[in-house]
């Protein structure tokens, strides 16, 4: 196992802290706090706490016993708890416990655990000098595909996939065990594990117990296998011991796990594409989308458990992206970023080498984003368009009758009969229907949309196929009675008539005809613009390099991370101090009968007879992001003492910089796990699984 890119990978004092597994032994954290070695922590020819981490779908989970018991967030478990949830057994609301192994559920998750890792970056950048972006971007992506089937078919049992680390610069080969039998053990209910809701989400202080429990299973001869009811518990190399006291504040912490993305690296520009575009626009897109579902749902107890996670995700996304916003109002990360772009611009001018090969390189990559703005509104909204399902069939309908058109009868008879049934499962993955009423609104409002865009964003054939929002309704209306929307008629009218179908006639098949083209070329040119991107960025990290000096490190990619720091306070405004713990007494304070802060009667009365001072959730300034999500908060000794789920809202623009004073992360704190599992779930089996003595 070996550093990445030992240009970028300079070990120092950081600046910030997500840190691959390679830096640990650089960092002095003995005097940061840490009380055990290094190597315990991350030994890469033996075990070691890492080997308890686990990637829990897009989240991070860690074994906690050793038959295969992973702890993670209640919100990375509720897609699970969801889909097997109905309106007799609402597990959403109530929870749900398996007593013994045999009551657990089986799950769509799958997990992967990081067996190895080396740098590849010189065999994936082989043949790349002196080429284009484009035939450069080629290239890597042949020498990956390379990489990686050999790689697989030296190592059959695992999992494998290149990560990119620094963009166009750096590439790491990661080796995975996977596990594909995965069940839930135990979710709390929805009033314990998302107390707060909406209402709390991204801020300080916190009281929900984000918590669940799954289960890893492994056939009977130890190696991973699909489902069945015969598989066995898998044993994890490590498991991780439970500290049933905790912390305290400013004691040592730090956190395993996979983040997901971050964008330190990226240009003033990116930063100005983000605030200017991605974040509002995303942003009142998902608020719509959102308010659409809860009306739609409204009354419909399964529905409202089908559309559930729907909901959850959108909401989560569109908080987290207004808190980058406030970010950006309140730093000067933008300004701070242009303005060491403009330094790094004269240190090139001011060298006839360095401006032979940089010269051009700030004034290219503006280029690029000019014409990413110009139309961004616009791709955005044709991409979402052509997500939908109905206008997905729309668009089916205008190609292939399109196609038919000026065919002789015996051809137009073998594309019906012979060459359409072979599109049937191609059809069926693009022609999904989220539910038919929320569907057409958010057809309706994409439309208005993209009726509403200036001059030089607009598509002409929408606003000439529909002189207001008016017609944009009857066209859906006559859409609706079409069976647009209906997935099961029409897949039935594809099998039996395909011609049928395509000779149904609507503006929306008009508006697709239309638009066919440029959403194809609009694929292409993002590629383009990606391709010349990825080159440009790996420039500008070398000029990144010569300028500063500093040691950096890679983004996060969803790759095995550490971070540290210490459980701390902060002051998120002026004249106002959040301290690191909530308590029971919070949720006291807070719970009502109804909205965000319901809480059960009978588990406010539990919680009433505990000790009102026993810590619910903890802060901490830990450098942390998503996929973070489930990640174990462990002590000096390595013990688990919480477990990660969210970021203060200050901190949500870490994303793209990180600053000890104002980046907060937010723990679920085992005591309250322990409480919980102990008082209200009566889960004295996996208290004692976990080796816990209450």
């Amino acid at each position: 196992l070996v550093a990445i890119t030992p240009l970028l990978f300079v070990a120092a004092n950081y600046a910030e802290g997500i840190f691959p597994l390679s830096e640990i032994s650089k960092l002095d954290l003995k005097k940061a706090g840490l009380k055990i070695k290094t190597s315990e922590v991350y030994n890469p020819n033996g075990t070691s706490l890492v080997d308890a981490l686990v990637r829990v779908g897009g989240c991070t989970g860690s074994f906690v016993s050793n038959e295969g018991l992973i702890i993670t967030n209640h919100h990375c478990a509720f897609s699970s708890a969801a889909g097997a949830s109905s309106k007799e057994n609402d597990y959403i609301t109530n929870g749900f416990l398996a007593k013994d192994k045999s009551k657990e559920i089986q799950t769509p998750i799958k997990c992967r655990i990081t067996a190895s890792y080396k740098d590849v970056s010189k065999e994936v950048l082989a043949g790349t000098e002196n080429v284009d972006a484009n035939e450069r971007a080629t290239i890597i992506s042949k020498n990956i595909k390379s990489i990686e089937e050999a790689e697989q078919a030296a190592n059959p049992d695992l999992e494998i996939e290149i990560s990119e680390m620094f963009i166009g610069k750096a590439y790491t080969l990661f080796r995975y065990q996977q596990i594909k039998d995965v069940r839930l053990v135990y979710i709390p209910q929805r009033s314990v594990g998302e107390f707060g809701g909406e209402s709390d989400n991204w801020v300080w202080p916190r009281h929900n117990g984000d918590f669940a429990f799954f289960r890893a299973y492994v056939g009977k001869d130890g190696k991973p296998a699909e489902y069945a009811e015969d598989n066995i518990p898998f044993t994890p190399k490590k498991f991780l011991k439970v500290n049933p006291n905790s912390v305290k504040e400013n004691d040592f912490v730090f956190i395993l796990g996979y983040p997901g993305r971050t964008y330190r690296h990226r240009p003033a520009k990116f930063l100005d594409h983000q605030n200017d575009y991605i974040l509002p626009t995303v942003s009142e897109w998902y608020d719509y989308q959102i308010d659409a579902a809860k009306q739609v749902s409204k009354g419909d107890k399964d529905l409202e458990i089908r559309l559930s996670t729907f909901i959850k995700r959108r909401a989560n996304v569109t908080k987290n992206f207004k808190g980058k916003m406030q970010g950006m109002r309140r730093t000067t990360i933008i300004e701070d970023k242009k303005a060491q772009e403009a330094e790094m611009q004269k240190m090139i001018d001011a060298d006839p080498e360095l401006k032979k090969k940089y010269g051009s390189l700030f004034s290219d990559i503006d280029e690029v984003y000019a014409d990413i703005f110009a139309t961004q509104k616009r791709d955005y909204y044709l991409s979402q368009l052509y997500n939908n399902g109905a206008f997905y069939l729309a668009s089916f309908i205008a190609y292939h009758s399109n196609a038919i058109k000026d065919l002789g009868e015996e051809e137009k008879k073998n594309y019906l009969n012979e060459f359409m049934p072979k599109l049937k499962e191609v059809f069926e993955r693009g022609y999904t229907i989220t539910h038919p009423k929320l569907d057409k609104m958010l057809l309706q409002q994409l439309l208005e949309y993209m009726r509403a865009l200036d001059k030089n964003e607009m598509v002409p054939i929408i606003n000439q196929q529909f002189g207001s929002d008016a017609d944009i309704s009857k066209a859906l209306e006559m859409a609706e009675n079409q069976d647009f929307f209906n997935r099961d008629k029409m897949l039935k009218l594809y099998s039996k008539d395909p011609e049928k179908l395509l000779n149904i006639d609507n503006p929306l098949v008009k508006v697709a005809l239309q638009t066919t083209d440029l959403y194809e070329g609009l694929a292409a040119k993002q590629k383009e613009q990606d391709n010349t991107l990825t080159a440009l960025t790996a420039q500008l990290l070398e000029v990144k390099q010569l300028y500063s000096k500093e040691n950096f490190i890679p983004d996060a990619n969803s790759t095995l991370r550490f971070t540290y720091g210490h459980v701390k306070g902060y002051s998120p405004n002026d004249a106002e101090y959040h301290a690191p713990f909530t308590t029971v007494k919070g949720i006291i304070q807070k719970a009502q009968s109804s909205g965000d802060y319901y809480l059960e009667s009978h588990i406010k009365e539990i919680l009433k007879r505990a000790n009102q001072k026993s810590v619910v959730c903890l802060l901490y300034n830990l450098d942390t992001t998503g996929g973070n999500s489930g990640s174990p908060i462990l002590d000096a000794y390595g013990n688990i003492i919480g477990v990660n789920f969210d970021r203060a809202t200050s901190a949500t623009i870490n994303d793209y910089a990180w600053n000890e004073e104002y980046s907060r992360s937010i723990g679920v704190d085992i005591r309250y796990v322990l409480l919980i599992m102990k008082d209200v779930a009566k889960a004295d089996n996996l208290i004692a699984e976990m080796g816990v003595k209450m």
